[in-house]
């Protein structure tokens, strides 16, 4: 009997424990982030050699599929992406609700800039001078990349955060010949080189560094359709960021923006909630729900997570 008792108890405990885990946050969600082209500033050149352009656009979707494998994020497409980067080309109107939020479906904006991306040899031995780098080859190369992160929100264009993220690396075997100039045959060249390498690491802190900041970001979408009939609601986000059947969300509705008087900068906006939605249905790229609670919502409301 005390036996079945204890079986029981742990049971119950289970249960308990396992309701509060499925009710404790939709932590499937991904948030969708759009990263800028890494810049390289005063680095894109090392010596007489230029980083090639295809090297600097490996390096950036290795940097967006770093982000994706995270299983947290949704990095949008560079061809997506190019309306936000002309920001001063892009005016927000009197809702709210930033035309650039309207053309790019993503909550943050991701600046990375190259603070440092050197080579140099260290110690005794013999090597060869790459211009004012110093000597590579010899005992022990050595590299390092430093990376400094600002992250925008999207809609408001307000600073979210900012962090650096660096990577270093050094070999005995990496060398060049008297008289050969400084630079890689490929890419593959390059990322076993202790610059490829640095840069990865750097890459590698980088994404933490992101996670850090926006890993528990609430998620959000927008309203793209509302049928009063049906009080059927659509939102622009599907299976792609992590959407299923039964997820429940708030709509909220931009009541006022307020910005400052000085500079126009919008400093944030008040909302209310309107409403609540269920999904039943999901696609890739959005999701069709029943209004459960509230008022019929507009085009272009905000949907987030429960509070």
């Amino acid at each position: 009997m005390k036996r079945n008792l204890a079986i029981f108890v742990l049971a119950g405990l289970a249960a308990i424990s396992f309701g509060q885990a499925s009710t404790s946050g939709q932590k499937h969600l991904k948030l969708r982030i759009a990263v800028a082209p890494l810049d390289y500033g005063t680095f894109q050149y090392i010596d007489q050699w230029q980083i090639p352009v295809e090297f600097r656009n490996a390096i950036d979707e290795k940097l967006a599929s770093k982000l994706f494998d995270t299983g947290r994020f949704i990095v949008l497409e560079r061809e997506a992406m190019e309306p936000l980067l002309q920001e001063k080309a892009i005016k927000e109107d009197n809702t709210g609700q930033s035309q650039k939020g309207k053309i790019i479906p993503a909550q943050a904006l991701i600046r990375a800039k190259l603070t440092d991306f050197s080579i140099a040899r260290r110690g005794s031995g013999i090597g060869v001078n790459v211009g004012s780098i110093g000597r590579i080859g010899g005992n022990v190369t050595q590299a390092q990349a430093a990376v400094n992160l600002t992250i925008f929100d999207v809609d408001t264009s307000a600073l979210m955060a900012t962090a650096d993220a660096s990577g270093k690396a050094q070999s005995t075997s990496f060398k060049l010949q008297s008289g050969a100039r400084f630079g890689f045959a490929d890419f593959s060249t390059f990322e076993n080189s202790p610059l490829g390498d640095a840069m990865n690491k750097a890459l590698d802190a980088t994404v933490a560094k992101i996670l850090e900041k926006l890993g528990n970001s609430p998620w959000s979408a927008r309203v793209a359709d509302f049928d009063a009939a049906s009080k059927e609601v659509t939102i622009n986000a599907g299976t792609d960021t992590g959407v299923q059947v039964g997820d429940t969300f708030d709509v909220m509705h931009v009541d006022k923006v307020i910005k400052d008087p000085h500079t126009g900068e919008t400093l944030g906006v008040k909302t209310s909630k309107i409403g609540r939605v269920k999904i039943k249905d999901v696609q890739k790229k959005f999701a069709v729900a029943d209004l459960i609670e509230g008022t019929g919502p507009a085009v272009g409301d905000v949907v987030s997570e429960p509070k």
